[in-house]
């Protein structure tokens, strides 16, 4: 844990400094707003220009990581994700390409986890980014932080799961969300 705090206390005022709107997601998030659980990881949602802004940010963030893949210009293109090891901890800094993963930056709030004040997704954004993944252990976590939270704006939450659902073309999506709900 202490390595990823390290890497926290890196990367945020980095990202500050630099004007980079970004929110933390993930595992981080989930440790604040549902049950905590270890993990190795750090994912932080960022809103970039890949046309415009993309060469900078990769120039900039080797002063204080170093990045993954070989070639990230393509690894970004072809994933909307640009790995990076900071104070021997993985940053995944995902690209906001959908209008709900830019909204969701923007709705970010500031708050303190680990004693690190940084912004992080709203807990409705954060089960949303959990619901579009087919690992069962974000499953889990959207049962621990919807057990765990008084009120959640379930419209916000349905309106979104069912865009992605289309998007996606996956309905169990919307399906999974509206059972935990009613569990």
């Amino acid at each position: 844990m202490n390595q990823l705090i390290k890497a926290l206390q890196i990367v945020i005022p980095w990202l500050e400094d630099h004007d980079i709107s970004y929110m933390v997601f993930g595992g981080v998030a989930n440790s604040f707003y549902g049950r905590p659980r270890q993990t190795f990881d750090i994912d932080i949602k960022i809103s970039l220009n890949l046309d415009e802004e993309l060469s900078r940010f990769l120039h900039d963030i080797k002063k204080i990581g170093t990045i993954i893949p070989e070639n990230p210009f393509q690894f970004i293109k072809e994933t909307m994700v640009c790995p990076v090891e900071v104070h021997d901890t993985k940053i995944d800094f995902v690209i906001a390409g959908l209008p709900f993963e830019k909204e969701a930056v923007q709705r970010s709030i500031r708050q303190e986890i680990f004693g690190i004040s940084m912004k992080v997704c709203q807990v409705e954004d954060l089960i949303i980014q959990k619901a579009i993944s087919t690992r069962d252990k974000d499953w889990e976590d959207i049962e621990g932080i919807i057990s765990t939270q008084e009120t959640l704006d379930w419209s916000y939450i349905n309106r979104h799961a069912k865009e992605l659902s289309g998007f996606l073309n996956n309905s169990d999506i919307l399906n999974r969300l509206t059972r935990l709900k009613d569990e």
